[in-house]
Protein backbone atom coordinates (compact mmCIF):
# COMPACT_ATOMS: atom_id res chain seq x y z
CA UNK A 1 0.00 0.00 0.00
CA UNK A 2 1.67 3.38 -0.78
CA UNK A 3 2.19 5.75 2.11
CA UNK A 4 1.01 3.00 4.59
CA UNK A 5 -2.55 3.23 3.19
CA UNK A 6 -3.57 3.13 -0.44
CA UNK A 7 -2.26 1.83 -3.51
CA UNK A 8 0.18 3.52 -5.82
CA UNK A 9 -2.20 2.98 -8.30
CA UNK A 10 -5.49 4.71 -6.41
CA UNK A 11 -3.65 7.73 -5.24
CA UNK A 12 -2.60 8.11 -9.02
CA UNK A 13 -6.00 7.39 -9.97
CA UNK A 14 -7.23 10.22 -7.49
CA UNK A 15 -4.52 12.48 -8.24
CA UNK A 16 -5.47 12.14 -12.27
CA UNK A 17 -8.83 12.75 -11.51
CA UNK A 18 -8.53 15.78 -9.52
CA UNK A 19 -8.23 19.38 -10.72
CA UNK A 20 -5.86 21.51 -8.69
CA UNK A 21 -7.43 24.81 -9.96
CA UNK A 22 -10.55 23.79 -8.38
CA UNK A 23 -9.62 22.20 -5.24
CA UNK A 24 -7.34 25.96 -4.57
CA UNK A 25 -10.24 28.18 -5.87
CA UNK A 26 -12.25 26.67 -2.46
CA UNK A 27 -10.12 29.07 -0.31
CA UNK A 28 -7.99 31.34 -2.60
CA UNK A 29 -9.69 33.59 -5.01
CA UNK A 30 -7.84 33.35 -8.22
CA UNK A 31 -7.71 35.06 -11.60
CA UNK A 32 -5.96 34.30 -14.77
CA UNK A 33 -2.89 35.15 -15.56
CA UNK A 34 -1.39 34.08 -18.60
CA UNK A 35 -0.57 30.27 -18.66
CA UNK A 36 -1.08 30.52 -14.93
CA UNK A 37 -4.03 31.61 -11.76
CA UNK A 38 -2.68 34.09 -9.67
CA UNK A 39 -4.04 34.91 -5.87
CA UNK A 40 -3.04 35.80 -2.81
CA UNK A 41 -1.52 33.21 -0.73
CA UNK A 42 -3.06 31.53 1.61
CA UNK A 43 -0.38 30.09 3.70
CA UNK A 44 1.14 33.84 4.70
CA UNK A 45 0.15 37.43 4.90
CA UNK A 46 0.55 39.02 1.68
CA UNK A 47 -1.06 42.81 -0.22
CA UNK A 48 0.45 41.52 -3.52
CA UNK A 49 -0.80 38.45 -5.16
CA UNK A 50 2.01 35.58 -5.19
CA UNK A 51 0.57 32.60 -5.29
CA UNK A 52 0.41 30.79 -8.50
CA UNK A 53 -1.15 27.90 -9.80
CA UNK A 54 -0.32 25.87 -13.30
CA UNK A 55 -3.88 23.74 -14.04
CA UNK A 56 -1.74 21.98 -17.34
CA UNK A 57 1.31 20.63 -14.87
CA UNK A 58 -1.67 20.43 -11.87
CA UNK A 59 0.97 22.52 -9.29
CA UNK A 60 1.05 25.55 -7.45
CA UNK A 61 3.81 27.65 -5.93
CA UNK A 62 4.38 30.80 -3.83
CA UNK A 63 6.85 33.34 -4.51
CA UNK A 64 6.61 35.26 -1.48
CA UNK A 65 6.81 31.94 1.20
CA UNK A 66 8.24 29.00 -1.46
CA UNK A 67 5.37 26.75 -0.70
CA UNK A 68 4.77 25.05 -3.52
CA UNK A 69 3.55 21.39 -4.68
CA UNK A 70 0.62 19.06 -6.15
CA UNK A 71 -3.08 19.04 -5.33
CA UNK A 72 -2.18 16.57 -2.18
CA UNK A 73 0.33 18.82 -0.89
CA UNK A 74 -2.12 22.05 -0.92
CA UNK A 75 -4.74 20.15 0.67
CA UNK A 76 -2.32 18.86 3.46
CA UNK A 77 -1.33 22.69 3.61
CA UNK A 78 -4.42 24.45 3.24
CA UNK A 79 -6.35 22.22 5.84
CA UNK A 80 -3.69 20.65 8.39
CA UNK A 81 -4.45 17.39 6.99
CA UNK A 82 -2.10 13.85 6.77
CA UNK A 83 -1.80 12.53 3.53
CA UNK A 84 -4.42 9.53 3.98
CA UNK A 85 -6.99 12.00 4.81
CA UNK A 86 -5.91 14.83 1.96
CA UNK A 87 -6.34 11.01 -0.36
CA UNK A 88 -9.49 10.43 0.80
CA UNK A 89 -10.88 13.93 0.93
CA UNK A 90 -10.24 14.08 -3.13
CA UNK A 91 -11.36 10.86 -3.38
CA UNK A 92 -15.06 11.86 -1.87
CA UNK A 93 -14.96 15.16 -3.59
CA UNK A 94 -14.11 13.57 -7.21
CA UNK A 95 -16.70 9.99 -6.18
CA UNK A 96 -13.98 8.03 -6.51
CA UNK A 97 -14.31 4.68 -3.90
CA UNK A 98 -11.95 3.76 -1.73
CA UNK A 99 -10.94 0.28 -0.38
CA UNK A 100 -11.41 -0.23 2.96
CA UNK A 101 -8.11 -0.03 4.77
CA UNK A 102 -6.96 -3.92 6.51
CA UNK A 103 -4.79 -3.18 9.68
CA UNK A 104 -2.95 -6.17 10.57
CA UNK A 105 -3.79 -7.64 13.87
CA UNK A 106 -1.53 -6.37 15.91
CA UNK A 107 -2.41 -3.03 14.11
CA UNK A 108 -5.88 -3.71 15.31
CA UNK A 109 -5.00 -4.40 18.86
CA UNK A 110 -3.08 -1.77 19.02
CA UNK A 111 -6.27 0.54 17.87
CA UNK A 112 -8.49 -0.87 20.09
CA UNK A 113 -6.12 -0.19 23.52
CA UNK A 114 -5.95 3.35 22.58
CA UNK A 115 -9.71 3.78 22.16
CA UNK A 116 -9.74 2.19 25.55
CA UNK A 117 -7.48 4.21 26.93
CA UNK A 118 -9.08 7.24 25.65
CA UNK A 119 -12.34 5.90 26.72
CA UNK A 120 -10.49 5.51 30.45
CA UNK A 121 -9.41 8.81 30.74
CA UNK A 122 -12.79 10.39 29.59
CA UNK A 123 -14.59 8.15 32.37
CA UNK A 124 -12.29 9.58 34.89
CA UNK A 125 -12.45 13.06 33.51
CA UNK A 126 -16.53 13.11 33.69
CA UNK A 127 -15.87 11.87 37.17
CA UNK A 128 -13.44 14.35 38.73
CA UNK A 129 -15.42 17.12 36.23
CA UNK A 130 -19.18 15.87 38.38
CA UNK A 131 -17.02 15.77 41.57
CA UNK A 132 -15.93 19.24 41.10
CA UNK A 133 -19.14 21.06 39.32
CA UNK A 134 -21.89 19.22 41.82
CA UNK A 135 -21.07 17.79 44.15
CA UNK A 136 -21.13 18.46 48.17
CA UNK A 137 -17.17 17.03 48.22
CA UNK A 138 -16.00 19.74 45.40
CA UNK A 139 -17.02 22.42 47.52
CA UNK A 140 -12.78 22.59 48.15
CA UNK A 141 -12.15 23.04 44.89
CA UNK A 142 -14.53 25.51 43.69
CA UNK A 143 -13.50 27.47 46.54
CA UNK A 144 -9.65 27.46 45.34
CA UNK A 145 -10.34 28.17 42.04
CA UNK A 146 -12.66 30.82 42.95
CA UNK A 147 -9.90 32.27 44.85
CA UNK A 148 -7.64 32.16 41.86
CA UNK A 149 -10.25 33.43 39.70
CA UNK A 150 -11.25 31.02 37.61
CA UNK A 151 -14.91 31.66 36.00
CA UNK A 152 -17.72 28.95 35.19
CA UNK A 153 -17.11 29.04 32.01
CA UNK A 154 -13.41 28.58 31.87
CA UNK A 155 -14.00 25.35 34.28
CA UNK A 156 -16.72 24.04 31.81
CA UNK A 157 -14.85 24.74 28.27
CA UNK A 158 -11.53 23.00 30.23
CA UNK A 159 -13.51 20.38 31.75
CA UNK A 160 -11.42 21.19 35.28
CA UNK A 161 -11.87 18.63 37.95
CA UNK A 162 -11.61 17.81 41.76
CA UNK A 163 -10.12 14.78 43.20
CA UNK A 164 -10.75 14.40 46.96
CA UNK A 165 -8.31 13.58 49.51
CA UNK A 166 -9.27 9.85 49.63
CA UNK A 167 -7.64 7.08 48.33
CA UNK A 168 -10.19 4.99 46.78
CA UNK A 169 -12.54 7.32 45.05
CA UNK A 170 -11.36 7.31 41.48
CA UNK A 171 -11.05 2.78 42.12
CA UNK A 172 -14.57 2.41 43.24
CA UNK A 173 -15.81 4.28 39.95
CA UNK A 174 -13.86 2.79 37.56
CA UNK A 175 -14.83 -0.70 39.16
CA UNK A 176 -18.42 0.11 38.88
CA UNK A 177 -18.04 1.04 35.31
CA UNK A 178 -15.96 -2.13 35.02
CA UNK A 179 -12.51 -0.69 33.61
CA UNK A 180 -9.99 -2.69 33.48
CA UNK A 181 -7.39 -1.09 36.59
CA UNK A 182 -4.32 -2.51 34.75
CA UNK A 183 -5.27 -0.14 31.60
CA UNK A 184 -6.01 2.66 34.10
CA UNK A 185 -2.67 2.06 36.15
CA UNK A 186 -0.72 2.17 33.13
CA UNK A 187 -2.56 6.00 32.56
CA UNK A 188 -0.99 6.82 35.80
CA UNK A 189 -4.87 7.39 37.20
CA UNK A 190 -4.49 4.68 39.94
CA UNK A 191 -1.30 2.91 41.47
CA UNK A 192 -1.19 -0.97 42.76
CA UNK A 193 -1.26 -1.62 46.42
CA UNK A 194 2.00 -3.59 47.67
CA UNK A 195 -0.74 -6.25 49.51
CA UNK A 196 -3.03 -6.48 46.53
CA UNK A 197 -5.36 -4.10 45.24
CA UNK A 198 -5.42 -0.43 44.23
CA UNK A 199 -5.33 3.40 45.55
CA UNK A 200 -6.02 6.41 43.54
CA UNK A 201 -3.01 8.79 41.78
CA UNK A 202 -4.64 12.35 42.03
CA UNK A 203 -6.12 13.33 46.01
CA UNK A 204 -6.65 16.28 47.23
CA UNK A 205 -5.63 18.46 44.15
CA UNK A 206 -7.40 20.37 40.93
CA UNK A 207 -7.30 18.15 37.62
CA UNK A 208 -6.58 19.75 34.53
CA UNK A 209 -7.71 17.55 31.85
CA UNK A 210 -5.04 17.46 29.25
CA UNK A 211 -6.56 16.91 25.35
CA UNK A 212 -4.71 16.40 22.00
CA UNK A 213 -5.41 18.23 18.98
CA UNK A 214 -8.46 16.27 17.97
CA UNK A 215 -9.90 16.70 21.41
CA UNK A 216 -9.13 13.56 23.21
CA UNK A 217 -7.85 13.31 26.89
CA UNK A 218 -4.11 12.12 26.81
CA UNK A 219 -3.35 12.60 30.14
CA UNK A 220 -3.71 14.71 33.37
CA UNK A 221 -2.35 17.60 35.48
CA UNK A 222 -3.19 17.68 39.00
CA UNK A 223 -2.25 20.82 41.25
CA UNK A 224 -2.11 20.38 44.70
CA UNK A 225 -4.85 21.71 47.19
CA UNK A 226 -3.13 22.75 50.60
CA UNK A 227 0.37 21.87 52.20
CA UNK A 228 2.53 18.89 50.38
CA UNK A 229 4.42 17.97 47.84
CA UNK A 230 4.70 17.75 44.84
CA UNK A 231 2.96 20.11 43.97
CA UNK A 232 1.78 19.39 40.46
CA UNK A 233 1.10 15.50 39.73
CA UNK A 234 1.25 15.09 36.01
CA UNK A 235 0.10 11.73 34.16
CA UNK A 236 2.83 9.38 33.12
CA UNK A 237 4.33 9.16 29.37
CA UNK A 238 1.67 6.41 27.89
CA UNK A 239 0.71 4.93 24.76
CA UNK A 240 -1.16 8.12 24.01
CA UNK A 241 0.38 10.36 25.92
CA UNK A 242 3.90 12.12 24.95
CA UNK A 243 4.79 15.29 27.17
CA UNK A 244 7.31 16.54 24.13
CA UNK A 245 3.84 16.55 21.57
CA UNK A 246 1.24 18.12 23.31
CA UNK A 247 0.39 21.55 24.29
CA UNK A 248 -1.97 22.22 26.86
CA UNK A 249 -5.00 23.99 25.20
CA UNK A 250 -3.91 24.11 21.90
CA UNK A 251 -7.41 22.38 20.81
CA UNK A 252 -9.12 25.34 22.18
CA UNK A 253 -7.02 27.81 20.92
CA UNK A 254 -6.43 26.53 16.91
CA UNK A 255 -9.15 28.54 15.32
CA UNK A 256 -8.21 31.80 17.47
CA UNK A 257 -4.32 31.25 16.68
CA UNK A 258 -5.05 31.01 12.77
CA UNK A 259 -7.40 34.10 13.09
CA UNK A 260 -4.62 36.16 14.43
CA UNK A 261 -2.22 34.58 13.02
CA UNK A 262 0.15 34.60 16.34
CA UNK A 263 0.44 32.32 19.51
CA UNK A 264 1.34 32.88 23.05
CA UNK A 265 3.46 29.88 24.55
CA UNK A 266 2.97 30.25 28.29
CA UNK A 267 4.19 27.98 30.92
CA UNK A 268 1.55 26.99 33.00
CA UNK A 269 -1.92 25.42 33.74
CA UNK A 270 -3.34 28.82 35.54
CA UNK A 271 -1.14 31.37 33.31
CA UNK A 272 -3.42 29.46 30.50
CA UNK A 273 -6.63 29.46 31.92
CA UNK A 274 -6.17 33.42 32.67
CA UNK A 275 -4.41 34.25 28.89
CA UNK A 276 -8.08 32.80 27.46
CA UNK A 277 -10.46 33.77 29.94
CA UNK A 278 -8.79 37.36 29.65
CA UNK A 279 -9.85 37.41 26.27
CA UNK A 280 -5.99 36.30 24.68
CA UNK A 281 -7.48 32.68 23.41
CA UNK A 282 -4.77 32.33 21.14
CA UNK A 283 -2.35 30.57 23.51
CA UNK A 284 -1.30 27.41 24.51
CA UNK A 285 1.06 26.37 27.57
CA UNK A 286 3.34 23.64 28.16
CA UNK A 287 3.40 20.86 30.14
CA UNK A 288 6.31 21.10 32.91
CA UNK A 289 8.61 20.43 30.12
CA UNK A 290 10.89 22.38 27.87
CA UNK A 291 9.68 23.46 24.95
CA UNK A 292 10.71 20.80 21.68
CA UNK A 293 10.69 21.05 18.10
CA UNK A 294 7.76 19.35 17.82
CA UNK A 295 5.91 21.70 19.80
CA UNK A 296 7.26 24.00 17.20
CA UNK A 297 6.15 22.05 14.06
CA UNK A 298 2.81 21.61 15.47
CA UNK A 299 2.57 25.76 16.16
CA UNK A 300 3.77 26.11 12.51
CA UNK A 301 0.95 24.43 11.23
CA UNK A 302 -1.38 27.29 12.43
CA UNK A 303 1.22 30.25 12.27
CA UNK A 304 4.73 31.25 11.73
CA UNK A 305 4.43 34.10 14.74
CA UNK A 306 5.09 32.18 17.74
CA UNK A 307 5.65 34.36 20.47
CA UNK A 308 7.11 32.96 23.80
CA UNK A 309 5.39 34.48 27.40
CA UNK A 310 8.20 32.67 30.06
CA UNK A 311 7.92 33.63 33.71
CA UNK A 312 9.77 36.92 34.43
CA UNK A 313 12.33 35.58 36.71
CA UNK A 314 15.78 33.78 35.95
CA UNK A 315 14.23 30.64 35.10
CA UNK A 316 12.16 32.03 32.91
CA UNK A 317 15.03 33.88 31.13
CA UNK A 318 16.59 30.80 30.66
CA UNK A 319 14.03 28.83 29.25
CA UNK A 320 13.85 31.80 26.50
CA UNK A 321 16.84 31.18 25.71
CA UNK A 322 17.02 27.40 25.51
CA UNK A 323 14.03 27.42 23.30
CA UNK A 324 16.06 30.29 21.08
CA UNK A 325 18.52 27.71 19.27
CA UNK A 326 14.93 25.58 19.00
CA UNK A 327 13.20 28.71 16.79
CA UNK A 328 16.05 28.95 14.60
CA UNK A 329 16.52 25.78 13.74
CA UNK A 330 13.01 25.44 12.55
CA UNK A 331 13.30 28.84 10.48
CA UNK A 332 10.91 31.11 12.72
CA UNK A 333 11.76 34.33 14.02
CA UNK A 334 10.04 34.28 17.62
CA UNK A 335 9.27 36.52 20.32
CA UNK A 336 8.92 36.75 23.76
CA UNK A 337 6.99 38.99 25.93
CA UNK A 338 8.27 40.38 29.39
CA UNK A 339 5.84 41.10 32.31
CA UNK A 340 7.03 43.34 35.42
CA UNK A 341 9.92 40.68 37.66
CA UNK A 342 8.33 37.64 39.56
CA UNK A 343 5.24 38.39 37.92
CA UNK A 344 3.51 35.15 36.00
CA UNK A 345 0.45 35.98 33.49
CA UNK A 346 -1.75 34.34 36.23
CA UNK A 347 -1.16 36.79 38.64
CA UNK A 348 -0.65 40.11 36.05
CA UNK A 349 -3.87 39.76 34.37
CA UNK A 350 -5.88 38.60 37.88
CA UNK A 351 -4.67 42.07 38.82
CA UNK A 352 -6.88 43.83 36.01
CA UNK A 353 -3.99 44.17 33.91
CA UNK A 354 -5.31 43.02 30.82
CA UNK A 355 -4.97 46.25 28.65
CA UNK A 356 -1.40 46.60 30.02
CA UNK A 357 -0.75 42.89 28.81
CA UNK A 358 -2.11 44.20 25.25
CA UNK A 359 0.46 46.84 25.59
CA UNK A 360 3.70 44.11 26.23
CA UNK A 361 2.32 41.54 23.44
CA UNK A 362 2.42 44.38 20.91
CA UNK A 363 5.89 45.15 21.82
CA UNK A 364 7.02 41.53 22.11
CA UNK A 365 11.05 41.42 21.94
CA UNK A 366 12.84 39.43 19.32
CA UNK A 367 14.16 36.61 21.01
CA UNK A 368 17.72 36.82 19.37
CA UNK A 369 17.48 40.76 20.55
CA UNK A 370 16.83 39.23 23.77
CA UNK A 371 19.97 36.99 23.57
CA UNK A 372 22.26 39.72 22.52
CA UNK A 373 21.69 41.82 25.58
CA UNK A 374 21.80 38.94 27.89
CA UNK A 375 25.13 38.29 26.35
CA UNK A 376 26.27 42.03 26.87
CA UNK A 377 24.90 41.62 30.46
CA UNK A 378 26.82 38.64 31.39
CA UNK A 379 30.05 39.54 29.62
CA UNK A 380 32.35 41.82 30.72
CA UNK A 381 32.60 44.32 28.00
CA UNK A 382 35.73 46.74 29.63
CA UNK A 383 37.45 43.68 28.60
CA UNK A 384 38.55 42.22 25.26
CA UNK A 385 38.29 38.60 26.65
CA UNK A 386 34.99 39.06 27.83
CA UNK A 387 34.41 40.86 23.82
CA UNK A 388 35.59 37.36 22.60
CA UNK A 389 33.06 35.37 24.51
CA UNK A 390 30.22 37.60 23.52
CA UNK A 391 31.21 37.27 19.86
CA UNK A 392 32.22 33.52 19.53
CA UNK A 393 28.40 32.45 21.57
CA UNK A 394 26.52 35.36 19.11
CA UNK A 395 28.34 33.71 16.21
CA UNK A 396 27.07 30.15 17.55
CA UNK A 397 24.07 31.08 18.05
CA UNK A 398 23.56 33.23 14.65
CA UNK A 399 25.20 29.94 12.90
CA UNK A 400 21.93 27.95 13.69
CA UNK A 401 19.96 30.65 11.06
CA UNK A 402 19.31 29.03 7.68
CA UNK A 403 18.36 32.21 6.28
CA UNK A 404 21.68 33.74 4.74
CA UNK A 405 20.18 37.15 4.64
CA UNK A 406 18.85 36.73 7.85
CA UNK A 407 21.74 35.34 9.35
CA UNK A 408 23.71 38.63 7.75
CA UNK A 409 21.38 41.08 8.97
CA UNK A 410 22.64 39.68 12.39
CA UNK A 411 25.70 39.49 12.11
CA UNK A 412 25.50 43.42 11.28
CA UNK A 413 22.86 44.20 14.83
CA UNK A 414 25.86 41.98 16.59
CA UNK A 415 28.66 43.85 15.15
CA UNK A 416 27.02 47.09 15.83
CA UNK A 417 26.75 45.75 19.93
CA UNK A 418 30.41 45.03 19.97
CA UNK A 419 31.24 48.39 18.29
CA UNK A 420 33.51 46.57 15.95
CA UNK A 421 33.45 46.17 11.87
CA UNK A 422 31.12 43.32 10.69
CA UNK A 423 34.07 42.27 8.60
CA UNK A 424 36.00 41.76 11.50
CA UNK A 425 32.89 38.87 12.42
CA UNK A 426 33.03 37.48 8.64
CA UNK A 427 36.50 36.77 9.22
CA UNK A 428 35.61 34.71 12.51
CA UNK A 429 35.74 31.03 11.74
CA UNK A 430 32.49 29.50 10.93
CA UNK A 431 30.63 27.79 13.64
CA UNK A 432 27.37 27.51 11.26
CA UNK A 433 26.51 23.65 10.83
CA UNK A 434 26.59 22.10 8.02
CA UNK A 435 24.02 21.98 5.86
CA UNK A 436 21.07 19.27 5.94
CA UNK A 437 22.11 18.96 2.37
CA UNK A 438 25.13 16.32 3.45
CA UNK A 439 22.61 14.44 4.62
CA UNK A 440 20.31 14.74 1.51
CA UNK A 441 18.15 17.08 2.07
CA UNK A 442 17.79 20.68 1.36
CA UNK A 443 16.57 23.46 3.21
CA UNK A 444 13.92 25.38 1.91
CA UNK A 445 15.96 28.60 2.43
CA UNK A 446 19.42 26.98 0.70
CA UNK A 447 16.61 26.31 -2.19
CA UNK A 448 15.55 29.31 -2.72
CA UNK A 449 18.84 31.18 -2.76
CA UNK A 450 20.35 32.21 -5.98
CA UNK A 451 21.23 29.35 -8.19
CA UNK A 452 24.05 29.02 -10.98
CA UNK A 453 22.44 29.69 -14.00
CA UNK A 454 24.00 26.63 -16.21
CA UNK A 455 22.96 24.16 -13.45
CA UNK A 456 19.65 25.65 -13.32
CA UNK A 457 18.87 24.98 -17.10
CA UNK A 458 19.78 21.51 -16.73
CA UNK A 459 17.24 20.58 -13.95
CA UNK A 460 15.15 22.74 -16.38
CA UNK A 461 15.68 20.24 -19.50
CA UNK A 462 14.81 17.76 -17.12
CA UNK A 463 11.74 18.81 -15.84
CA UNK A 464 10.72 20.33 -19.49
CA UNK A 465 12.26 17.56 -21.51
CA UNK A 466 12.78 14.00 -19.50
CA UNK A 467 13.47 12.15 -22.37
CA UNK A 468 16.52 13.97 -21.96
CA UNK A 469 17.18 12.24 -18.69
CA UNK A 470 19.26 9.28 -19.16
CA UNK A 471 21.49 11.20 -21.82
CA UNK A 472 21.95 14.01 -18.70
CA UNK A 473 22.60 11.31 -16.62
CA UNK A 474 25.19 9.75 -18.64
CA UNK A 475 28.13 12.60 -19.14
CA UNK A 476 28.44 12.22 -15.29
CA UNK A 477 27.67 16.01 -14.83
CA UNK A 478 25.00 16.11 -12.16
CA UNK A 479 27.93 15.35 -9.73
CA UNK A 480 29.72 18.24 -10.64
CA UNK A 481 26.91 20.33 -9.05
CA UNK A 482 28.61 23.06 -7.51
CA UNK A 483 24.70 23.92 -5.60
CA UNK A 484 23.60 21.10 -3.14
CA UNK A 485 20.12 22.55 -3.93
CA UNK A 486 20.22 21.79 -7.60
CA UNK A 487 22.03 18.33 -6.96
CA UNK A 488 19.57 17.07 -4.96
CA UNK A 489 16.34 18.07 -7.24
CA UNK A 490 18.24 16.59 -9.99
CA UNK A 491 18.91 13.75 -8.13
CA UNK A 492 15.68 13.01 -7.51
CA UNK A 493 14.14 13.38 -11.17
CA UNK A 494 16.95 11.05 -12.50
CA UNK A 495 15.49 8.45 -9.63
CA UNK A 496 12.36 8.91 -10.34
CA UNK A 497 12.78 8.50 -13.90
CA UNK A 498 15.02 5.44 -13.79
CA UNK A 499 11.88 3.95 -11.30
CA UNK A 500 9.13 4.61 -13.57
CA UNK A 501 10.69 5.32 -16.97
CA UNK A 502 8.84 8.77 -17.41
CA UNK A 503 8.10 12.04 -15.30
CA UNK A 504 4.95 13.10 -14.05
CA UNK A 505 5.62 16.29 -12.92
CA UNK A 506 2.76 16.07 -10.43
CA UNK A 507 3.70 12.52 -9.08
CA UNK A 508 6.83 13.59 -8.82
CA UNK A 509 5.77 16.73 -6.32
CA UNK A 510 4.22 14.14 -3.85
CA UNK A 511 7.32 11.94 -3.93
CA UNK A 512 9.96 14.25 -2.48
CA UNK A 513 10.89 16.43 0.65
CA UNK A 514 9.32 19.80 0.99
CA UNK A 515 12.74 21.50 -0.08
CA UNK A 516 12.98 20.23 -2.93
CA UNK A 517 9.09 20.28 -3.99
CA UNK A 518 9.61 24.28 -3.13
CA UNK A 519 12.33 24.54 -5.74
CA UNK A 520 11.08 22.60 -8.04
CA UNK A 521 7.45 24.15 -8.36
CA UNK A 522 9.65 27.23 -8.20
CA UNK A 523 11.61 26.60 -11.32
CA UNK A 524 8.40 25.88 -13.38
CA UNK A 525 6.70 28.50 -12.75
CA UNK A 526 9.83 31.12 -13.13
CA UNK A 527 11.72 29.15 -16.05
CA UNK A 528 10.68 28.64 -19.67
CA UNK A 529 12.15 25.36 -21.62
CA UNK A 530 15.36 26.42 -21.34
CA UNK A 531 15.74 24.67 -25.15
CA UNK A 532 13.27 27.43 -26.66
CA UNK A 533 16.75 29.10 -27.47
CA UNK A 534 17.98 26.16 -29.36
CA UNK A 535 18.60 22.36 -28.82
CA UNK A 536 18.26 20.56 -25.95
CA UNK A 537 21.18 18.83 -27.12
CA UNK A 538 23.13 22.50 -27.52
CA UNK A 539 21.83 23.77 -24.64
CA UNK A 540 23.63 20.41 -22.78
CA UNK A 541 26.62 20.86 -24.48
CA UNK A 542 26.88 24.91 -23.41
CA UNK A 543 26.02 23.87 -19.85
CA UNK A 544 28.24 20.93 -19.11
CA UNK A 545 31.03 23.39 -20.89
CA UNK A 546 30.05 26.12 -18.35
CA UNK A 547 29.93 23.73 -14.97
CA UNK A 548 33.35 22.26 -15.55
CA UNK A 549 35.48 25.41 -16.93
CA UNK A 550 33.71 26.82 -13.24
CA UNK A 551 34.80 23.83 -11.16
CA UNK A 552 38.22 24.40 -12.68
CA UNK A 553 38.04 27.80 -11.79
CA UNK A 554 37.23 26.16 -7.56
CA UNK A 555 39.66 23.42 -7.90
CA UNK A 556 42.17 25.79 -9.55
CA UNK A 557 41.50 28.32 -6.49
CA UNK A 558 41.78 25.72 -3.61
CA UNK A 559 45.51 24.27 -5.06
CA UNK A 560 46.86 28.07 -5.50
CA UNK A 561 46.03 27.85 -1.57
CA UNK A 562 47.65 24.70 -0.92
CA UNK A 563 50.63 25.76 -2.75
CA UNK A 564 51.12 29.31 -0.86
CA UNK A 565 50.49 27.02 2.84
CA UNK A 566 53.46 24.60 0.94
CA UNK A 567 55.61 27.63 0.03
CA UNK A 568 55.35 29.16 3.98
CA UNK A 569 56.23 25.94 5.11
CA UNK A 570 58.98 24.81 2.90
CA UNK A 571 57.14 22.36 1.41
CA UNK A 572 60.13 20.30 -0.42
CA UNK A 573 58.35 17.23 -2.69
CA UNK A 574 54.66 18.27 -1.36
CA UNK A 575 55.08 21.50 -3.12
CA UNK A 576 56.64 19.90 -6.25
CA UNK A 577 53.29 17.27 -6.53
CA UNK A 578 51.72 20.34 -5.97
CA UNK A 579 52.94 22.74 -8.91
CA UNK A 580 53.14 19.93 -11.20
CA UNK A 581 48.63 19.33 -10.21
CA UNK A 582 48.96 23.34 -11.26
CA UNK A 583 50.00 22.29 -14.77
CA UNK A 584 47.58 20.06 -15.40
CA UNK A 585 44.58 22.19 -14.57
CA UNK A 586 46.24 24.61 -16.41
CA UNK A 587 46.19 22.27 -19.47
CA UNK A 588 42.58 21.57 -19.10
CA UNK A 589 41.65 24.99 -18.62
CA UNK A 590 42.97 25.88 -21.63
CA UNK A 591 41.00 23.30 -23.54
CA UNK A 592 37.65 25.29 -22.65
Amino acid sequence: MANGFFSEDKVSEIRERSNILEVVSDYVTLKKAGKNHRGLCPFHSEKTPSFMVNEEKQIFHCFGCGAGGNVFTFLMKAGNLTFPQAVEELAKRYGIRLPSREPSPAQKREVEKKEVLFQINRIACDYFHDLLTRRREGEIGRRYLSQRGAKDEMIEEHRLGYAPDAWNGLVGHLQEKKVRLEFASELGLIFPKKKGGWYDAFRGRILFPIFDVHGRIVGFGGRLIGQGEPKYLNSPESTIYHKGEILYGLQAAKSSIQEKDSVMIAEGYFDLLALHQNGFKQSVATLGTALTPHHIRTLKRYTKNLVTLFDSDEAGAKANLRSLPLFLEEEVAAKAIFLPKGQDPDEFLRKGNSKEFERRAAGAVPLIDFFFEWLLKNHDMKSIEGKVKVAQEGLGMIGRIPNPIRRNFYKKALAERLNVPQSFLDEAPSSRKTGSFEEGKASKTEVLERLPRSEEMVVGLMLHHPEWIPTISETGILQEFENPALKRMADVLKDLFEKKGKLDISEAMGSVDDPVRDGLSRLLFQQSDPAAAGSPERILKDCIQSIRKKKLRRDEGELLKKIREAEGGQGGNGLDALLMKRQELARKTKGF
